[in-house]
């Protein structure tokens, strides 16, 4: 007999971030932990979810960042976990930033700073990085070295793993024993054959494609993720348009069809990087 839930529900995919954010939550602590441990190579004794996911701003005109998985690892370090479909001219600048924060942010006035706990941002994404082109693996690390010799290492407080997605199956075929590899499969595909042969090794794999499917069953989950893919597919749409066409114009084309489907100017806008006031001036002349 089959069974309807499988018939009216698609899989949800984990690599979208408002998945990604459901599923590694305070609700799936043990799969967020199990997760965890593989990213960081490490044995958790205790994590805490900090799903306060706006990173702290000092003035009114600091820039807003918005984390898509932070958390406390035993006691003696920060971890920022973050998942990035889109392919961003400042990228690089934006984890940047987003370490930084993490770190400074831990020092109080008149605290010591010997305090201040290690921090790691691991950026999961799904695209290529000109600056890592010649990067074969999977993954990266970087942490402050000297650059002279390229033996010492300045400090160990701060760390930034890349990990890409597009390369994960490629490691999983050289090794299938990678537990990194085989979670990066996960987030991209829980439904795929080489998901399905390892769930059969791995309990903690298992659980977690169990709980998505769980997930998937909810009509409001389907419903939020099916609108950020497609606004992810808008704005890959906007990108391929502009760079055939001319930036601008693609753009205030797509701005346009979106004006035409009642879309929100703020979303049009942060979608297409024209600015409200000028959206507006499009919205009259129709």
């Amino acid at each position: 007999m089959v069974n309807n839930k499988e018939e009216n529900f698609k899989t949800l995919i984990p690599k979208i971030d408002i998945v990604f954010q459901s599923l590694f939550s305070k609700n799936h602590l043990e799969i967020t932990k199990a997760f965890a441990e593989v990213l960081l190579e490490e044995k958790i004794e205790s994590i805490k979810i900090n799903e306060d996911k706006e990173l702290i701003r000092n003035k009114p005109t600091d820039k807003l960042g918005i984390l898509d998985l932070e958390l406390d690892i035993n006691d003696n370090e920060k971890v920022d976990v973050e998942i990035q479909l889109l392919k961003r001219d400042n990228f690089i600048e934006r984890i940047l930033y987003y370490v930084t924060r993490l770190y400074s942010n831990q020092a109080k006035i008149g605290e010591d700073y010997a305090k201040i706990k290690r921090v790691v941002l691991v950026a999961i994404i799904d695209f290529d990085i000109e600056q890592l082109k010649d990067i074969d693996s999977m993954e990266s690390k970087w942490k402050l070295i000297e650059t002279k010799n390229r033996t010492k290492i300045l400090t160990d407080l701060i760390e930034i793993n890349i990990i890409n997605l597009k390369k994960a199956l490629k490691e999983y075929k050289k090794d299938k024993t990678n537990q990194k590899a085989q979670w990066m499969l996960v987030l991209d595909n829980p439904d795929s054959r080489e998901v399905k042969e390892i769930m059969k090794e791995n309990k903690d794999i298992k659980k977690c494609v169990i709980t998505v499917k769980e997930m998937s069953e909810d009509e409001k989950m389907q419903r939020l993720a099916f609108l950020r893919q497609k606004a992810i597919m808008d704005e890959k749409a906007i990108r391929r348009a502009g760079y055939k066409d001319g930036i601008k114009q693609g753009a205030i084309e797509i701005a346009k069809k979106l004006i035409e489907e009642g879309k929100d100017v703020k979303y049009i806008s942060d979608l297409t990087g024209i600015d409200e006031e000028e959206l507006n001036e499009i919205i009259i002349k129709k």
